[in-house]
Formats: C-alpha cells, sequence, structure tokens
C-alpha cells in the first residue's frame, strides 16, 4: 500500500504535544489514549454497579433541551465494552491509522476542530429534526471514526486497499452499505449522523482544514496597520514538512491525487520561493 509506513513517523509541521517515554504523542494517539480510558472506566462503573453514571454523558435532544449542553461533547466517549468487544479495539486502529494521515496533512488545531464539529454538528441537526425524528440517542464515536476514514479516503484517494481497490471506490462501497443498513433499521437518525459527518469530513479536507478564528484586540488605525503589514517579512516560514508530504503523494499516486488544498499549498510555496529569490541581491 503507498500509505503502508507513513504513520510509523512523524510528518505534521507541529510536531508531537509532548513525549512518554519513546512515544510521540500526537493529537491522535492522545484521542485513542481517551477514548480507552473512557472505556475501562465505563467498564469499571458497570462492574461497581455503578453504571447509571455513565448516562449522564450520552447525548439526547431532551437532555439537551434541559441544559446538559456538555452531552454534545461527552458522548462520543461513552463506550460499553460489553457492546462494542472487539469492534472498540479496530475502531481504535482505524482513528489510530486514518487520523495521523489526516492530521499530518491538515495540522493538529484544524483536525481537534474538525473532531469537536463532528460531535456537535449533527447532534444540533437531529435536536432541530426531533419533531419529526423523535428523540435520538448518540452514544460512542464509531460515527466519528467512520468520516475521519472518509477524510483519508478524499486526501489520497488512489491509495491502495485490499483487493486492489483504491481508497475512494472504499469509502464509497463502505457509505454505501452502511446507508443501507440504517435504511432497512429505519434508522433515520443514525443515517443522518453518518451523511451529516460524512460530508463535513470530506468538505473540510477538500477546504485545507480549518481553524480557530484568530482575534486581535489591538484597536489601531488603517494606517497603522498598513505599516505594520509593510514591515512583517515578505516571505513567511514554509511548511517544509507538509510541502514533503505532497511530494512524496505526488510521486506515488500522481498530480491527480492532489486536493485543491494541497495544489493551492504548493502554489504558495512556489511564491514564496521565488520571492525570497528577487530578495537575494546578485553577486558582481
Amino acid at each position: 500500500m503507498a500509505w503502508g509506513n507513513s504513520w510509523n513517523r512523524w510528518e505534521g509541521s507541529e510536531g508531537p504535544i509532548f513525549v512518554v517515554g519513546n512515544v510521540r504523542v500526537d493529537l491522535t494517539i492522545l484521542l485513542v489514549a481517551v477514548h480507552t480510558l473512557a472505556m475501562a472506566g465505563a467498564a469499571g462503573l458497570a462492574a461497581a454497579g455503578l453504571g447509571d453514571w455513565v448516562k449522564h454523558a450520552v447525548y439526547t435532544p431532551a437532555a439537551l433541551q434541559q441544559g446538559q449542553v456538555w452531552t454534545l461533547l461527552t458522548y462520543p466517549f461513552v463506550h460499553d465494552i460489553r457492546q462494542e468487544g472487539l469492534w472498540f479495539a479496530m475502531e481504535m486502529l482505524m482513528l489510530f491509522w486514518f487520523g495521523r494521515e489526516v492530521e499530518s496533512s491538515i495540522g493538529r488545531k484544524p483536525l481537534a476542530f474538525l473532531y469537536a464539529t463532528l460531535a456537535v454538528g449533527p447532534a444540533l441537526i437531529l435536536a432541530g429534526l426531533a419533531p419529526w425524528l423523535g428523540s435520538a440517542l448518540l452514544a460512542g464515536s464509531g460515527t466519528i471514526s467512520f468520516a475521519i476514514f472518509l477524510a483519508f479516503c478524499a486526501l489520497h484517494p488512489g491509495a491502495q486497499f485490499f483487493f486492489g481497490l483504491s481508497a475512494r471506490w472504499v469509502g464509497w462501497i463502505l457509505l454505501g452499505v452502511y446507508s443501507l443498513t440504517y435504511f432497512a433499521g429505519r434508522d433515520w437518525a443514525g443515517g443522518i449522523q453518518m451523511w451529516v459527518s460524512a460530508f463535513l469530513a470530506v468538505l473540510w479536507v477538500r477546504q485545507g482544514g480549518v481553524e480557530w478564528p484568530k482575534i486581535s484586540f489591538a484597536s489601531k488605525t488603517k494606517t497603522q496597520a498598513k505599516k505594520k503589514s509593510a514591515t512583517r517579512k515578505p516571505a513567511s516560514s514554509i511548511p517544509v514538512e507538509k510541502v514533503d508530504a505532497i511530494l512524496e503523494k505526488i510521486s506515488k499516486e500522481g498530480m491527480g491525487s492532489l486536493t485543491a488544498a494541497e495544489k493551492k499549498l504548493l502554489e504558495e510555496t512556489r511564491a514564496k520561493l521565488l520571492q525570497k529569490d528577487r530578495q537575494i541581491p546578485p553577486v558582481r
């Protein structure tokens, strides 16, 4: 597979959040660890006969109306090992593999924002549709992890999976299978959550990731702002790691595999290099 060894090394431009021994903990590993600890904690509460406490982290539109806003962010971390079993391990493995690729491509903050959006966005939509669909209960991160996988497929559509299928077709096939499953079970809420999550994830990476808005509290005149802009370095730092990852992708999958955001990054890098060359005085 073209991407088979890419998660054995860090390719992101930000590096790990912290290091534990020889483990470089990035956001993806941190998410996997939090999910695992939440699962273990829920298992311990269930064994102690205190499993009802976990219900306070489950999301329902009714709970949201009662002011339990925290459930918008806590429900993905609700795991019942008695029901999920081996699937939980497979989901975490999938999140680790494909999440690191997405994080390496769009960055840590955009991935964090994406993960939060995948949790909150579909839940709010289901809250708005509650009068027609009824009260939908959300618990677990299966749909979010699947959306992260689809984000990987959008970033690397030509990556080869089993039977020679490209990531693009594997994503569409799984999306179709899950859609039929929800349709046959008349689980309209689950289907809506999946499609909204898929749309958000693919759109997110196609746009190159979205970061938290930067708010400036400094009150300056337009003239001062222009002067400050003029005194800045004309060529900002070039994201070497991201460019290297894109060039490696081109060598393996061709130019046609690049997303619009990746093409834009290459063009911006080219412009910065040309601008930097113009600033170097000629040698006489």
